[in-house]
């Protein structure tokens, strides 16, 4: 079975899909959680030990650090995989060095206005709220589903319903694969 990455920009429903498929009985992983990923210091290399909430709302946080996967974490989720369908959700700045222990790569499609409401009213998550997130955040979607598309990466409508939006990923997950 493989390893599927459902990726897409902040407040597509990557958290919630991951908690969905966890809740039906799948194992599923979210970047932001477990240590799958750290704040990294863009010049340095380094990562950053202490990464609040006041500290990521600081206008230039964006500009300085960004968020990576952990290759060894992937690598160890690839591995569990064999024999069995496991999902890694999550979006981070070096996703592509890690995208050929992916059986699959789905990518979370979602319009500005959809994005703009999850983003504002939001409860499990703040980043998006501040002026320069949002923006920050509106510029990835302007370019991520082209650059995932091209990446080969399928797209999936995530504007819908949660539970239709999850069947859909399970799905495109497990075509070909015999489940």
């Amino acid at each position: 079975m493989p390893l599927i990455y459902v990726t897409g920009i902040s407040g597509a429903g990557k958290s919630a899909i991951c908690d969905e498929l966890n809740r039906r009985g799948h194992e599923a992983h979210d970047t932001d959680r477990d240590g799958n990923a750290v704040w990294v210091n863009r010049t340095t290399g380094a990562v950053t030990e202490m990464a609040d909430a006041t500290d990521r709302s600081r206008p230039g946080w964006l500009d300085d650090e960004e968020w990576r996967v952990v290759p060894q974490r992937v690598e160890a989720l690839a591995r569990r995989a064999d024999g069995r369908l496991v999902f890694l959700c999550g979006s981070t700045a070096n996703e592509s060095e890690v995208w050929y222990l992916f059986s699959r790569v789905l990518y979370l499609l979602i319009d500005e206005e959809t994005l703009r409401d999850r983003l504002a009213t939001r409860t499990s998550n703040d980043f998006g709220k501040l002026a320069h997130e949002l923006e920050a955040i509106l510029s990835w979607r302007a370019i991520g589903a082209a650059d995932h598309e091209r990446w080969g990466a399928i797209g999936v409508d995530a504007t819908r319903p949660l539970p239709d939006v999850v069947d859909e990923v399970v799905r495109v997950a497990t075509a070909d694969a015999g489940s």
